[in-house]
């Protein structure tokens, strides 16, 4: 098939599916990717990158002519790319190991609700009503890691659906079972996971070299998902985390054993710097805060001090204007700055003026609008804030036309 209709014969560079009367390859099922690899013809070659099951007993293999002519009739010898069946049928066996440990840790409530079996990496989703804690992971990676070593059979047969239910066998997924199924048992000596399962697997757990758990996460009300590597995988990302762990030690001049130590050491001297920092910032705020003090302006019998000042934080913004509150005596300071590149406005009105009428909350509103935001907090102080860091210096000069118009409707 290509570009959708049935053709005898497809070309270098054309994109093909391809029906065997027999194959090799695995189709995609079970949450296990379809195998890729190459069919070779007395006059081309098709690189085959995915395979899927159209339909029952019909498997279509998606690729690319890379070389020659591919005629219907032909015979081609069909290659499984190794590499990523032996890797994938690796990750299909860690999960069965997973879902068999994280019923031995959490409970036998715990049942499989989906999976992604890939040659990179393994996804693995079951019933659980709570996050699966630290201590809880670290056990069920132990408890896999246990089984790897002690290099379990992996057994595989076929039975009758009915039997393979009454000797213990898991079926999960809703899937649709035929009469005959196909059974995959790891044991070493006693069973630890026996599993309805059509997918790819290794001979010997010990095959897995080791597995690490990456994460885990909630998908849904009662549904967790857990995600990890083994094989190729888990030495690539013990060798991605030791690259990381040794130029962090050699960046910060310190021994493995240390690090953890020296991280502690410099994240308390950031935060001690941080607290100095902030303090010496509210002592020249609030210094410079004095000079303001000159430009306020009487508007309809009240002092109105509007003015934009170089602060780096909404609390610095709020402690300078309650100051300068408290230095006024009776009126109304509006403050205004820019923050992470967005605009901020801080205005307080002293009681006297609140009882009069002057209300904080009404200001920013009128000044946020200016901004592309909006305001709001309690009568006697509030914030605005807005979108457009430009209108900063419009919105405070909009402060005295608000408390002029609120004392003409008082």
């Amino acid at each position: 098939v290509s570009g959708g209709a049935a053709v005898g014969e497809v070309t270098e560079g054309e994109d093909a599916e391809v029906v065997l009367v027999e194959t090799p390859f695995y189709a995609e099922g079970g949450g296990q990717i379809g195998d890729a690899g190459d069919l070779v013809g007395p006059n081309g070659k098709i690189a085959i990158h995915d395979t899927q099951m159209a339909m029952p007993d019909v498997i279509f293999h998606f690729g690319k002519v890379s070389e020659g002519t591919i005629a219907m009739g032909e015979t081609v010898e069909a290659y499984v790319d190794p590499i990523r069946r032996e890797d994938t049928a690796r990750n299909h066996s860690a999960t069965h190991l997973l879902h068999a440990a994280l019923r031995e840790v959490l409970g036998p409530h715990v049942r499989q609700a989906g999976s992604l079996v890939a040659p990179d990496r393994l996804r693995f989703d079951f019933s659980h009503v709570e996050p699966v804690k630290a201590d809880e992971i670290e056990l069920v990676e132990r408890l896999v890691n246990e089984k790897v070593r002690q290099n379990a059979v992996v057994h595989k047969g076929e039975d009758t659906y009915a039997s393979a239910i009454n000797r213990g066998a898991l079926a999960f997924f809703g899937d649709k079972y035929g009469e005959t199924v196909r059974l995959v048992e790891i044991a070493n000596g006693a069973r630890f996971s026996f599993e309805v399962c059509g997918g790819t697997h290794v001979e010997r757990t010990g095959e897995l070299g080791a597995v690490y758990v990456l994460g885990e996460s909630s998908i849904g009300a009662g549904m967790r998902r857990i995600e990890a590597v083994s094989g190729r995988g888990a030495e690539r990302l013990v060798r991605e985390r030791l690259s990381i762990n040794n130029a962090v030690t050699s960046m910060l001049q310190t021994t493995p054993l240390d690090l953890v130590d020296r991280v502690q050491l410099l994240l308390d001297e950031v935060a001690d710097l941080r607290r100095r920092s902030e303090q010496l910032e509210r002592r020249l705020s609030l210094s410079s805060a004095e000079g303001l003090l000159t430009k306020k302006q009487e508007v309809d019998g009240v002092s109105v001090l509007a003015a934009r000042v170089s602060v780096t934080s909404s609390d610095a913004l709020r402690e300078m204007s309650d100051y300068l509150r408290d230095k006024l005596g009776s009126g109304v300071v509006v403050l205004g700055t820019v923050v992470g590149g967005q605009p901020s406005i801080n205005v307080s009105v002293t009681s006297g003026l609140v009882e009069d009428g002057i209300d904080a909350r009404e200001l920013a509103k009128g000044m946020g609008e200016v901004m592309g935001g909006g305001g709001g907090g309690r009568p006697e102080m509030a914030q605005a804030g807005g979108r457009d860091a430009g209108k900063l210096d419009q919105a405070l000069g909009r402060a005295r036309e608000l408390v002029s118009e609120m004392r003409r409707g008082a």
